[in-house]
């Protein structure tokens, strides 16, 4: 495009950039919401134009990233823009770099290179980055198990033929290993090396106690990682020289239905080796059973409950002579038991943990991980050595806990793999549909309990096409957003698992139509709480088909057993009209008054036709009181006093004391008081008339201003002043000082 092609296009792109900033400004001012519920054809119109929208959106942000390493997110639906957001700046900014380097070269700021010169520029490589964490995305790592000569069987159907071809140090032929029998009440295969594992016992040396031998130093050595079969061999020649070798797997779950088997760490006394196990000729790695299987080389890992299992699925390995030190710390009674705990308590080491759930698919391996992987190994046997010692110093006749190690230990190599069968009807099994709703299931419908089955159903059936876990396809919580929100329109669907996996985006039909059978179906399907009360009574699994029998129901109340009716829903009654009848009737309603008649003759009527009521029979007279018991005062019954004093009792009571029973000299005392008491009541009634006379105030002596007496036997009156008292109170409080307008106070402490 040329100069002069340029300028009409500009102001082209600017007109139409000015209008849609005009209408997009119009329809945000406007009520959507309103308008939305209000016309069906405009929600239906304003959803195609979103779509078309955010269409186009998409395409040009994959447009403009198209030739850089930055990934263009994908807009789905108004959540994903928000989501995406972070995508969407990346993309903006990576064509904003862009100009500034084209207006920079316009202007001359910088010169490009010739295109000789660009062939003899140096290339500056980029380090390489690898995923240390779990990515529930899509595997940036090719899938290696694509590249096995043995695919993995995802079907989940029929058993586990045991990988075993030949069978070193065997007690039973390969052949009689390899029978099915009655296993838990199924036709199985026993684990091939069950009777040597049994039988094996530990060396002399495990017994005895010695002094640990020294580990070799950790930086001045280093591994060697093994990725040729060639390599293999020469491991297994050093390896039958030992008579202790330690193991540890490293195992990748994510992009995998069943996982994979990704690295191998053996160590001896003396060397350190990390066996790559995602090659294609993983099954030869049978060999090793040669070391594997020897019951006088002792096998030392620690935690192997999975690990036994994981060689047994990958690789067709087994372990007789197994030394856990999981359970040797359990016999010692240590606080905690985890492999770091062991590696700082005996070696004063600590792990990088950092790598602990990292991507070990990963080729070539980065240092850290490397590092990681080597040392679990590398120091596993001076950890058995302190262990094996200390075990030894805590045991006593009754309780070796030396063979208490060597019986958890069998256990734990006894175990045998089965592959999981997914039970769709009943649930059961590893991920069963049963196990997450008992854990995690509220209140659901049918319907909603007819969708997560199926929608499980179809998570599981895509997890094993692509060979990927569960939670690639879409984690747990999703599930359970599905099954509650049960959407039957692709819209709903995605904004519902936002945002949404590959894997799931394209297959959505199929999932939008599962949905849509599962809610129909589930309309007349048993209901979530009726199939789990008669499989929680029941010890075994159910052997009947959920959807061909009725459950019985499980029982239910008409009313609370704790609150009884009160929480039962009663209609209010209807409001009554003001009125006196709606009054009376209000009156009646809130006090318990019996039924009153409303009429003269009525009354009368009810008065003549009740009945007359017998007397009451006289109650019958209480029995006679103690009154010294009754009636008391404090001196009665106090402590001890001078004398002894009568109590005087009121002139119309009878006194507790009978007269006839006082002394003489308590009958003087009486005598004279009741003289002066008659006396007194004589003087006070000839002064009456006095007392009546009423007092002249206006006669009466002034109080403020009382004359001085002139009597030489009274002493003068003093002047009264009122205010004397006054006077001598303390002074009141400070007076406080008021703001000034238009000023403020600094207050200070």
């Amino acid at each position: 495009m040329d100069s002069a092609e340029f300028t009409p296009f500009q102001d082209k792109l600017k007109s139409s950039l000015v209008q849609v900033t005009r209408t997009v400004g119009q329809l945000s001012s406007e009520d959507l919401n309103f308008h939305r519920t209000s016309s069906a054809e405009f929600t239906e119109s304003l959803d195609e134009q979103s779509q078309r929208i955010l269409a186009l959106t998409s395409a040009v942000l994959k447009a403009a990233s198209t030739g850089t390493d930055i990934a263009a997110p994908t807009l789905y639906n108004e959540d994903s823009i928000d989501d995406n957001w972070r995508g969407v700046v990346d993309v903006i900014d990576s064509l904003l770099e862009k100009a500034d380097a084209c207006l920079d070269e316009f202007t001359g700021v910088i010169k490009k290179l010739s295109p000789s010169q660009e062939d003899q520029a140096p290339v500056v490589k980029k380090a390489p980055k690898f995923p240390t964490v779990y990515d529930y995305g899509p595997s940036k790592i090719p899938k290696p198990q694509l590249q096995f000569e043995q695919k993995p069987d995802n079907s989940g159907s029929g058993l586990f033929h045991p990988l075993l071809t030949t069978k070193p140090h065997a007690t039973v032929p390969l052949d009689k290993s390899l029978k099915t029998r009655n296993i838990d009440g199924e036709d199985r295969y026993p684990n091939p090396y069950e009777t040597e594992i049994r039988d094996a016992q530990y060396p002399e040396s495990v017994y005895k106690t010695a002094t640990p031998k020294d580990y070799l130093p950790f930086e001045g050595t280093t591994a060697t990682f093994v990725d040729t079969l060639d390599g293999v061999k020469e491991m297994l020649g050093e390896l039958k020289a030992a008579n202790e070798i330690a193991i540890d797997l490293e195992h990748h779950d994510v992009h995998s239905y069943h996982g994979l088997v990704s690295l191998m760490q053996i160590s001896t006394r003396e060397k350190d080796w990390i066996v790559d196990t995602l090659q294609p000729w993983r099954q030869d790695l049978q060999i090793l059973n040669e070391v594997f299987a020897n019951p006088k080389i002792l096998k030392v890992l620690h935690g192997a409950t999975m690990d036994i299992i994981w060689l047994q699925r990958d690789l067709g390995l087994y372990v007789v002579g197994m030394f856990d030190t999981f359970h040797a710390a359990s016999a010692l009674g240590f606080q905690k038991r985890s492999l770091k705990f062991l590696l700082d308590k005996f070696v004063n080491f600590e792990a990088d943990k950092r790598y602990q759930m990292a991507d070990w698919r990963v080729r070539p391996l980065p240092e850290g991980m490397f590092d990681y992987a080597r040392s679990d190994t590398h120091y596993l046997l001076y950890i058995y050595d302190c262990l094996r010692n200390e075990l030894i110093e805590n045991s006593t006749e009754n309780n070796n806990l030396i063979d208490y190690v060597q019986e958890r230990s069998k256990n734990e190599a006894l175990q045998r793999y089965d592959r999981p069968v997914y039970d769709a009807k009943f649930g059961t099994g590893p991920g069963g549909w049963f196990d997450l709703l008992e854990r995690n299931a509220g209140v659901i419908s049918k319907e909603q309990f007819a969708v997560f089955k199926a929608v499980h159903r179809w998570r599981d059936d895509v997890a094993r096409a692509e060979d990927e876990g569960w939670q690639c396809v879409f984690p747990k919580h999703m599930l359970f957003r599905l099954a509650m929100a049960m959407p039957l329109d692709m819209g709903t669907l995605l904004r519902t698992l936002s945002p949404v996996t590959p894997i799931t985006k394209d297959r959505a039909g199929s999932l939008l139509e599962t949905i849509k059978e599962a809610k129909i179906a589930g309309a007349t399907g048993p209901e979530w709480r009726d199939v789990a009360a008669p499989r929680k009574a029941a010890a075994e699994p159910m052997a009947i088909d959920v959807e061909d029998v009725d459950f019985p129901v499980a029982e239910r109340y008409e009313s609370s057993q704790f609150w009884g009716n009160v929480l039962e829903a009663n209609e209010p009654p209807a409001p009554l009209e003001y009125s006196l009848a709606a009054s009376s009737e209000a009156l009646r309603l809130s006090l318990p008054l019996p039924p009153m008649p409303s009429t003269v003759s009525q009354a009368r009527e009810k008065l003549g036709a009740a009945p007359s009521q017998p007397a009451p029979a006289p109650a019958p007279a209480p029995e006679a009181e103690d009154e010294t018991k009754k009636i008391f005062t404090v001196k009665e019954l106090g402590g001890p006093r001078k004398r002894k004093v009568t109590p005087v009792e009121p002139a119309d009571e009878e006194p507790l004391i009978p007269l006839t029973e006082l002394d003489p000299i308590e009958k003087e005392h009486k005598k004279s008081r009741k003289e002066k008491k008659a006396k007194k009541a004589t003087q006070s009634g000839s002064n009456s008339e006095a007392d009546s006379t009423p007092f002249d105030y206006g006669a009466a002596d002034s109080v403020l201003n009382a004359p001085k007496a002139k009597s030489k036997v009274a002493p003068p009156r003093k002047h009264f002043n009122p205010y004397a008292k006054a006077m001598d109170a303390p002074s009141g409080a400070r007076k406080q000082k008021t703001e000034t307008p238009g000023k403020s106070v600094t207050f200070r402490k």
